[in-house]
């Protein structure tokens, strides 16, 4: 059986931030060789959205207050037709980057 695609706003916005983030976006926090050549800072800042399992990214600053907009947007969400959905995702996704 296929897997129905999830109605949950906060995979929503994690499947339409995927699918928006282009491959300089990807790196490794850890790795200080990247931090010269790309412009970014070695340590993860409270606007940054860490990904993996477990309580080192779910209580990280950024993690914790993009939850919390993504949770205001929730309603708004649940409320869109199919077609409206993605939008609501990409909204979500622009006032976070808007942040920095």
């Amino acid at each position: 059986m296929t897997p129905r695609p999830s109605d949950d706003p906060v995979e929503m916005v994690a499947a339409t931030t995927a699918a928006q983030t282009s491959t300089k976006d990807n790196y490794d926090a850890t790795d200080t060789t990247l931090a010269p050549d790309i412009g970014v800072s070695a340590q993860p800042g409270p606007h940054d959205v860490l990904c993996g399992r477990g309580g080192g990214t779910n209580n990280h600053a950024g993690n914790i207050a993009f939850r919390k907009l993504v949770q205001e947007h929730k309603l708004r969400y649940l409320a869109a037709s199919k077609m409206e959905k993605p939008q609501v995702a990409r909204d979500v996704v622009h006032i976070w980057r808007k942040l920095d």
